[in-house]
Protein backbone atom coordinates (compact mmCIF):
# COMPACT_ATOMS: atom_id res chain seq x y z
CA UNK A 1 0.00 0.00 0.00
CA UNK A 2 1.39 3.38 -1.01
CA UNK A 3 1.83 5.93 1.77
CA UNK A 4 3.20 8.85 -0.22
CA UNK A 5 4.80 9.67 -3.58
CA UNK A 6 7.26 12.53 -4.00
CA UNK A 7 7.41 13.34 -7.70
CA UNK A 8 9.96 15.03 -9.97
CA UNK A 9 13.06 14.79 -7.84
CA UNK A 10 16.11 15.93 -9.73
CA UNK A 11 19.68 14.69 -9.44
CA UNK A 12 21.82 17.34 -11.11
CA UNK A 13 24.96 19.24 -10.20
CA UNK A 14 23.36 22.28 -8.45
CA UNK A 15 21.16 20.06 -6.27
CA UNK A 16 23.93 17.58 -5.52
CA UNK A 17 26.30 20.42 -4.62
CA UNK A 18 23.93 21.41 -1.79
CA UNK A 19 24.06 17.98 -0.15
CA UNK A 20 27.41 16.46 -1.18
CA UNK A 21 28.92 17.18 2.25
CA UNK A 22 26.48 14.64 3.76
CA UNK A 23 27.70 11.90 1.43
CA UNK A 24 31.08 11.78 3.18
CA UNK A 25 31.63 9.47 6.14
CA UNK A 26 32.29 11.23 9.45
CA UNK A 27 35.97 10.23 9.62
CA UNK A 28 36.58 11.68 6.14
CA UNK A 29 34.87 14.93 7.11
CA UNK A 30 37.02 15.17 10.24
CA UNK A 31 40.11 14.43 8.17
CA UNK A 32 39.24 17.28 5.78
CA UNK A 33 38.74 19.70 8.68
CA UNK A 34 42.02 18.70 10.37
CA UNK A 35 43.93 18.86 7.08
CA UNK A 36 42.44 22.29 6.34
CA UNK A 37 43.47 23.63 9.76
CA UNK A 38 46.97 22.16 9.51
CA UNK A 39 47.40 23.66 6.05
CA UNK A 40 46.50 27.12 7.37
CA UNK A 41 48.93 26.74 10.26
CA UNK A 42 51.68 25.58 7.87
CA UNK A 43 50.94 28.49 5.53
CA UNK A 44 51.30 31.07 8.32
CA UNK A 45 54.45 29.42 9.69
CA UNK A 46 56.04 29.42 6.22
CA UNK A 47 55.05 33.02 5.58
CA UNK A 48 56.47 34.16 8.92
CA UNK A 49 59.72 32.26 8.26
CA UNK A 50 59.99 33.69 4.74
CA UNK A 51 59.76 30.37 2.86
CA UNK A 52 57.97 31.39 -0.32
CA UNK A 53 58.09 27.98 -2.04
CA UNK A 54 56.64 26.18 0.99
CA UNK A 55 53.96 28.86 1.27
CA UNK A 56 52.92 28.27 -2.33
CA UNK A 57 52.77 24.52 -1.66
CA UNK A 58 50.58 25.20 1.39
CA UNK A 59 48.20 27.34 -0.69
CA UNK A 60 47.93 24.60 -3.32
CA UNK A 61 47.23 22.10 -0.54
CA UNK A 62 44.44 24.34 0.82
CA UNK A 63 42.86 24.61 -2.64
CA UNK A 64 42.94 20.85 -3.12
CA UNK A 65 41.36 20.22 0.28
CA UNK A 66 38.56 22.71 -0.38
CA UNK A 67 37.81 21.24 -3.81
CA UNK A 68 37.29 17.62 -2.67
CA UNK A 69 33.47 17.76 -2.23
CA UNK A 70 33.02 19.60 -5.52
CA UNK A 71 35.24 17.11 -7.37
CA UNK A 72 33.28 14.19 -5.91
CA UNK A 73 29.93 15.67 -6.96
CA UNK A 74 31.23 16.28 -10.49
CA UNK A 75 32.45 12.67 -10.70
CA UNK A 76 29.06 11.35 -9.56
CA UNK A 77 27.20 13.48 -12.09
CA UNK A 78 29.68 12.56 -14.85
CA UNK A 79 29.15 8.84 -14.17
CA UNK A 80 25.35 9.33 -14.20
CA UNK A 81 25.63 11.24 -17.49
CA UNK A 82 27.60 8.38 -19.08
CA UNK A 83 25.13 5.73 -18.01
CA UNK A 84 21.92 7.70 -18.64
CA UNK A 85 23.08 10.01 -21.48
CA UNK A 86 21.50 13.02 -19.74
CA UNK A 87 22.53 15.92 -17.51
CA UNK A 88 19.52 15.50 -15.25
CA UNK A 89 18.27 12.37 -13.58
CA UNK A 90 14.59 12.79 -12.67
CA UNK A 91 12.93 10.21 -10.43
CA UNK A 92 9.94 9.70 -8.15
CA UNK A 93 10.20 8.35 -4.61
CA UNK A 94 7.33 6.09 -3.60
CA UNK A 95 6.95 5.29 0.10
CA UNK A 96 5.22 1.96 0.73
CA UNK A 97 4.56 0.38 4.13
CA UNK A 98 7.68 -1.81 3.93
CA UNK A 99 10.03 -0.20 1.41
CA UNK A 100 11.10 2.98 -0.35
CA UNK A 101 11.08 2.69 -4.13
CA UNK A 102 12.78 4.91 -6.71
CA UNK A 103 10.92 5.00 -10.01
CA UNK A 104 12.72 6.37 -13.07
CA UNK A 105 10.80 7.14 -16.28
CA UNK A 106 8.87 3.87 -16.29
CA UNK A 107 7.93 0.85 -14.25
CA UNK A 108 10.91 -1.12 -15.62
CA UNK A 109 13.39 1.17 -13.89
CA UNK A 110 12.65 0.56 -10.22
CA UNK A 111 15.00 0.29 -7.26
CA UNK A 112 13.80 -0.46 -3.74
CA UNK A 113 15.27 -0.07 -0.27
CA UNK A 114 13.66 -1.83 2.66
CA UNK A 115 13.17 0.40 5.68
CA UNK A 116 15.19 -2.04 7.80
CA UNK A 117 18.20 -1.14 5.63
CA UNK A 118 17.91 2.62 6.22
CA UNK A 119 20.40 3.79 8.83
CA UNK A 120 19.18 7.35 9.31
CA UNK A 121 17.40 10.25 7.69
CA UNK A 122 18.84 13.75 7.56
CA UNK A 123 16.71 16.82 6.90
CA UNK A 124 18.48 19.92 5.68
CA UNK A 125 17.13 23.29 4.64
CA UNK A 126 16.55 22.15 1.04
CA UNK A 127 16.41 18.34 0.99
CA UNK A 128 15.62 15.19 2.97
CA UNK A 129 18.39 12.58 2.66
CA UNK A 130 17.92 8.83 3.25
CA UNK A 131 21.15 6.96 4.06
CA UNK A 132 21.19 3.16 3.96
CA UNK A 133 23.41 0.91 6.05
CA UNK A 134 25.38 0.05 2.89
CA UNK A 135 26.10 3.74 2.27
CA UNK A 136 23.62 4.26 -0.57
CA UNK A 137 22.15 7.76 -0.39
CA UNK A 138 18.95 9.05 -1.98
CA UNK A 139 17.20 12.33 -1.37
CA UNK A 140 14.25 14.44 -2.34
CA UNK A 141 13.93 18.19 -2.48
CA UNK A 142 11.60 19.68 0.11
CA UNK A 143 9.98 21.87 -2.52
CA UNK A 144 8.54 18.69 -4.11
CA UNK A 145 6.65 17.77 -0.94
CA UNK A 146 4.35 19.76 1.31
CA UNK A 147 5.03 20.31 5.01
CA UNK A 148 2.17 17.93 5.84
CA UNK A 149 3.80 15.21 3.72
CA UNK A 150 7.13 15.69 5.49
CA UNK A 151 5.44 15.56 8.92
CA UNK A 152 3.59 12.41 7.84
CA UNK A 153 6.90 10.81 6.81
CA UNK A 154 8.51 11.97 10.04
CA UNK A 155 5.79 10.27 12.09
CA UNK A 156 5.98 7.13 9.93
CA UNK A 157 9.75 6.77 10.38
CA UNK A 158 9.44 7.39 14.12
CA UNK A 159 7.17 4.33 14.25
CA UNK A 160 9.85 2.41 12.31
CA UNK A 161 12.51 3.46 14.90
CA UNK A 162 14.65 5.15 12.26
CA UNK A 163 16.40 8.31 13.43
CA UNK A 164 15.39 11.51 11.70
CA UNK A 165 17.88 14.33 12.30
CA UNK A 166 17.68 17.97 11.30
CA UNK A 167 20.89 19.51 10.01
CA UNK A 168 21.96 23.09 10.49
CA UNK A 169 23.35 23.21 6.93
Amino acid sequence: MEILTVKNNKLDYPTLKKVIFHFFPTFFTLFLIVAFCLSWITLFMNLSAGHVIYSVISVINLILICSQPRMLSKIIIKNRNKSLQTDEYIYDLVFYEDKLTTVVDSVENKASIKYTNIKNILETKDVVIFISKAGYTIYFEKKNASNEDIEKLHAFFDKQNITWRKSIL
